[in-house]
């Protein structure tokens, strides 16, 4: 037995006690398919001795940290917490680490954020940008790294993965206007994020392509929302149908409902973005866009890790994705 309880063991400690070569030992750690009689006897080998790689050590000789980072604005939202999660999956099957930051829609704290990413030598990043973010911004605080942007176009420079959003809102629009509601609301808070700004596009030209006036609803935060619309819809003339652009502003529009005491039959047309759980739970079931988080995460992972191996083509890449119309009954469906 090796004694290895007062230094921590190396490659050559597994290799002695695993009766193999230290060559062997690299290429079972490296995933390189070994002889399985030799893989049973590192991997025995590495428990005994409780082996793990110097990642500082495999940094310095490769070039690569093998960790990759994600900042997004916050992750309490649906859409990002899958994310999240799948994001983290795919970095898990690529051998990498993934170090997750918040910036809660603060341009400060996202340019911290990537001068600190810099610092722990992040191999790429994955960003959603807040309002104001300029690919200049990003290359000064993180320069000559890959740079993906998820869920907001930034620049034609810089690689994106996003939801089709005018798109998306038209075809909501069109299918509430379809059922012959002639004042159709869009509630959003944050109008100003990227995402929003584009839906917006999306319904307002929806709107004034049957002749209606758009009526937008919205508030710098969800806790002022409800304040607005609770506003509209006690007015005399209150929309007939609601464009809800997020899951937060969905639920903004239900809590509303619970303070009012409106029951089921008493609540307007609702249409929303993204497709949580409470989705088909809450009565009427919601009508929603349901986002291709997973597909959105593949292209963004695949897009990153072509720029980190060089095999990506000079000029960025953005892929654009549609969004499900999933029909339940909030919308006015039977």
């Amino acid at each position: 037995m090796i004694k290895t309880r007062n230094k921590r063991a190396t490659v050559r400690d597994v290799a002695q006690l695993a009766r193999v070569g230290a060559s062997s030992v690299s290429r079972f750690l490296r995933g390189v398919p070994v002889r399985p009689k030799v893989a049973e006897r590192v991997a025995r080998a590495v428990k005994e001795l409780g082996y793990e790689p110097d990642e500082s050590a495999r940094a310095l000789r490769s070039g690569r940290s093998r960790t990759i980072g994600v900042i997004l604005p916050k992750v309490s939202n649906l859409f990002f917490s899958q994310a999240v999660q799948l994001i983290e999956e795919e970095a898990r099957q690529r051998g990498c680490t993934m170090l997750l930051l918040t910036h809660e829609d603060r341009l400060g704290e996202q340019l911290a954020h990537l001068a600190k990413l810099r610092r722990y030598r992040a191999d790429g990043v994955i960003l959603t940008g807040t309002h104001g973010t300029t690919v200049r911004g990003i290359r000064t605080a993180f320069p000559d790294v890959p740079v993906v942007a998820f869920d907001h176009y930034i620049s034609s420079s810089l690689d994106s993965v996003l939801l089709c959003n005018r798109e998306a809102a038209r075809r909501a629009t069109e299918h509430l206007l379809g059922h012959g509601y002639a004042n159709v609301a869009c509630v959003t808070g944050k109008p100003e994020i990227y995402s929003f700004e584009e839906r917006t596009a999306g319904y307002s030209e929806a709107m004034s392509a049957q002749g209606r006036s758009p009526w937008l609803i919205a508030a710098a935060n969800y806790e002022q929302l409800r304040f607005v619309l609770r506003d509209a819809i006690e007015s005399e003339n209150p929309p007939a149908a609601l464009l809800s652009l997020s899951d937060f502003a969905t639920r903004s529009v239900l809590t509303l409902y619970r303070e009012l005491g409106r029951k089921a039959a008493d609540c307007l047309p609702l249409l929303g973005f993204d497709d949580p759980d409470f989705a088909a739970l809450v009565d009427p079931p919601l009508t929603v866009i349901r986002q291709p988080i997973a597909e959105m995460v593949r292209n963004a992972m695949s897009l990153l890790f072509s720029r980190i191996d060089g095999a990506a083509p000079k000029k960025a890449r953005t892929v654009s994705l549609p969004g499900e119309l999933v029909i339940r009954r909030s919308c006015g469906c039977c």
